[in-house]
């Protein structure tokens, strides 16, 4: 027999979910999910046929989530379609926890706290990573994967390894968590942790709130991770109201594959430059390149507290171009009704629209036409991705975003928010 291994979060909560008390990376196992998520673009439309041929039975209906995000609001007699397809099987599948007109997907899990710390969830979209802010396994996989778990309650799953990145440090004005996620992508790229666990460690990580620790475990798919996680504590305690009896933390000295180190305090806004998201560069170098469209939307980057980071810049001015804002909730949307925040970005000249995916997947509500540029709070920037092939998509923060919707140009988003400025 070898030594005891020392396991992670990640190995912890799939060898719980396989009814094991151990687990390696590499391991093949078979493991009980707890939560099976999908949209209108990956769900029925697309396995309902395959849920058929499997039996047509799910195997537990209130462990399902479904939410119609991507075609909301239809813009396209087939648009509209698929969401009388989707309506009409959650209908008859007994889905109590179907969404429709209330947001994005993974936003919606983690503010109706469908997802909890210790849950092995399984998601058919690549953003299903996000969910890992809360402590839980959240593995992004395809459609048809997913027909077959609706039906049996289970995946296959080979253990992945884990790489630990720990944060320090505290941000500058200006500067946003999604900056930070832009220092990793440029320093370890997006092929660091293809079928890996990613765990997010140090003092700057334990500061975040939820909404900020899901912006990092969002961008562990652009790493190629499997998951992404932040251990459950006390933030995550308080955010579900609850003492967490089950709180699950990985084993001191944990085996990790690799251990990353980076302080955030000498950080300066950044930049995604076309057409991949580990093209990164500071504002500081690219200030100045024009744009025709600001956009503030995806489930990285219209949460409540992105809205609010947005306005703090745009307060008492106006945008030089279209801002088009699309919130990732309903929810959302209604707090920046409450506190102010959505006079704020109308009175600056914001258009905005219902929450939902819009543009981020090039579907509908402002994508690109040719030859256009886009400064955006999204979460790719790949050719095509919001439009047409030859459009330039800028990925940055929502400061700097609503900072170059004020001056037409990118712009760096700090003088903005020194008042008088």
């Amino acid at each position: 027999m070898g030594a005891t291994h020392r396991m992670t979060i990640t190995e912890k909560i799939i060898a719980l979910a396989s009814g094991l008390t151990q687990v390696r990376p590499g391991d093949e196992v078979w493991a009980r999910v707890d939560l099976a998520v999908m949209n209108d673009s990956s769900g029925p439309r697309r396995l309902a046929a395959l849920v058929e041929d499997l039996g047509g039975k799910l195997w537990n209906p209130e462990r399902v989530v479904l939410v119609s995000d991507h075609f909301i609001p239809p813009s396209t007699t087939r648009h509209a379609e698929i969401l009388s397809i989707t309506r009409e099987w959650a209908r008859r599948k007994n889905i109590s926890h179907f969404y429709e007109y209330e947001g994005i997907l993974h936003n919606v899990l983690i503010e109706k706290r469908l997802v909890r710390p210790g849950m092995l969830l399984v998601g058919a979209d690549s953003h299903t990573t996000t969910a890992g802010a809360v402590g839980a396994v959240a593995i992004p996989i395809g459609s048809s994967e997913l027909a077959t778990v609706l039906v049996s309650g289970e995946v296959w799953l080979r253990v992945p390894s884990t790489i630990c990145i720990r944060l320090h440090g505290h941000l500058r004005p200006g500067v946003m968590p999604r900056d930070v996620d832009f220092l990793l992508l440029g320093s370890l790229k997006s092929d660091c942790a293809v079928y890996k666990a990613v765990e997010f460690h140090g003092n700057f990580v334990q500061s975040l709130d939820i909404a900020g620790r899901s912006v990092l475990t969002n961008a562990g798919i652009e790493m190629g991770a499997k998951n992404a996680i932040v251990p459950a504590d006390e933030v995550t305690a308080a955010f579900y109201g609850e003492k967490l009896a089950d709180e699950l933390r990985g084993d001191s000295e944990a085996s990790f594959e690799k251990i990353y180190e980076f302080d955030v305090s000498t950080l300066e806004p950044m930049v995604a430059l076309p057409h991949q998201v580990d093209n990164v560069a500071t504002v500081r170098e690219v200030q100045g390149k024009p744009i025709d469209l600001a956009y503030l939307g995806s489930c990285v980057g219209a949460k409540l507290e992105d809205l609010r980071a947005a306005a703090q810049v745009l307060r008492g001015r106006h945008t030089a171009v279209p801002l088009l804002v699309t919130p990732a909730t309903r929810a959302a949307l209604e707090g920046a009704s409450r506190d102010g925040t959505l006079a704020a970005l109308i009175d600056a000249g914001a258009i905005v629209q219902p929450a939902g995916c819009g543009p981020c997947a090039g579907v509908h509500m402002g994508i690109l036409g040719p030859h256009q540029r886009a400064i955006t709070s999204l979460t790719r920037n790949f050719r095509g991705r919001m439009g047409a092939r030859d459009a330039e998509i800028y990925l940055a923060s929502p400061m700097t975003v609503a900072a170059s919707a004020l001056n037409g140009r990118i712009t760096d988003p700090t003088p903005y928010l020194e008042r008088g400025a």
